[in-house]
């Protein structure tokens, strides 16, 4: 399981104030993601410009929604009320984002751009690159061991079929479209396409 003893202090504590939030989501295991992609986001941060007191929280907090959306649309297949839903999570995550980051008298001004950040994660194409790498840190999450074969058993489907999706990611930052490769390519080779 991924640590997240690397990061500073703060990090930790806006993240075990997310926790709450991130078990109340029911399309995957939130907590699990989201130490994903803060994983991703540290890796992209080494490479990238980007300032790490907003892309941080932001990668934390970006989840969070999914606590107030209706059980009913979480888990549904139909593509209009699964759109609803990922909407209402995003609508959903600023107010929490803002109570949990105000309780940390977090800046005002890096909270308000935390939060633009947060809610523009699954628009396509935003010019800004502080909501590019929110975006690659979500899809490149997906890739790496435990977190795909975590999505195998979540989604029910094989390893081969949540492979050929995946091979679909699209990012934004060259940093994460080389990391994104060099972890296909491990799965590739875990998954016997000979079958």
């Amino acid at each position: 399981m991924l640590k997240l003893g690397n990061m500073k202090k703060i990090y930790v504590e806006i993240f075990q104030k997310a926790i709450p939030f991130l078990k109340k989501g029911k399309n995957k295991d939130f907590v699990k993601h989201t130490k994903w992609v803060i994983k991703s986001m540290e890796m992209l941060l080494k490479k990238e410009k980007g300032d790490e007191d907003i892309l941080m929280p932001a990668a934390i907090l970006h989840d969070i929604g999914w606590a107030k959306v209706p059980l009913d649309l979480q888990r549904v297949k139909n593509k209009s009320k699964a759109k609803k839903a990922l909407e209402l999570h995003l609508k959903y995550c600023s107010p929490i984002a803002k109570s949990i980051l105000d309780g940390f008298n977090y800046d005002q001004l890096k909270t308000r751009k935390i939060i633009d950040i947060m809610v523009a994660h699954k628009f396509k194409n935003p010019r800004d690159l502080s909501k590019r790498l929110l975006i690659d840190a979500d899809s490149l999450s997906d890739v790496f061991k435990e977190a795909f074969y975590e999505d195998v058993k979540q989604y029910k489907v094989t390893s081969k079929e949540l492979y050929n999706f995946r091979k679909a990611n699209k990012f934004y930052t060259k940093t994460a479209k080389i990391i994104f490769d060099k972890e296909l390519e491990k799965r590739r080779k875990e998954i016997n396409f000979s079958k």
